[in-house]
């Protein structure tokens, strides 16, 4: 009977002490809510709304979140390009950026921020974009945010398939071209 009120006792002032402290706001749903801060930028700007990227998109956002507290500029921690996250994930994309921040506490205040840089706003309104994924980290009592955008790979299309008949046929053109002018030389008409 002691050993149990002494459990209860010490969850009693676990308790208390946890009520005592003061929570930090969750990160979790921040990701999406900065995203619909970014679309409503956009929005005002007569742009298209991006979508959310897929798996593969938000686990690269979040890695780069997670690289941030390493090494803080567009280079990963190894000193390669911030790129090379998304092929390690698999992400298919013709054009991407990211845009980072850190120290913020909300997307409210992390997408003001960017706005009010000529860079960041100009990645924002880049109207080829059309995916993007945020990651937030949270390391040593700070906030470090990743955003990524892409223009996903067509994945091969019917404007990809045009593009390759058309190639094509002009290389046969030029390959006759180049026979008509041989002949015509060894002919000696030329």
């Amino acid at each position: 009977m002691k050993r149990l009120m002494s459990v209860i006792t010490t969850l009693a002032v676990l308790a208390a002490f946890a009520a005592a402290v003061p929570a930090r706001a969750s990160t979790e749903g921040f990701a999406g809510e900065v995203l619909r801060l970014v679309n409503i930028e956009r929005a005002a700007s007569g742009l298209s709304p991006l979508a959310a990227g897929d798996s593969a998109l938000s686990g690269a956002a979040q890695k780069r979140a997670e690289e941030i507290p390493l090494r803080f500029e567009h280079l990963r921690p190894d000193g390669r390009g911030y790129d090379t996250v998304l092929d390690e994930y698999n992400v298919q994309y013709t054009r991407a950026n990211e845009v980072l921040a850190r120290g913020f506490t909300a997307p409210e205040e992390v997408v003001r921020s960017w706005m009010e840089s000529d860079s960041h706003r100009a990645a924002i309104l880049d109207k080829d974009f059309t995916r993007a994924s945020a990651g937030i980290f949270e390391s040593g009592g700070k906030l470090h945010w990743a955003l990524l955008f892409i223009t996903p790979d067509s994945g091969g299309g019917i404007a990809d398939i045009f593009v390759g008949v058309w190639n094509f046929i002009v290389g046969i053109w030029n390959i006759f071209a180049v026979v008509g002018n041989i002949l015509t030389r060894l002919l000696g008409g030329g």
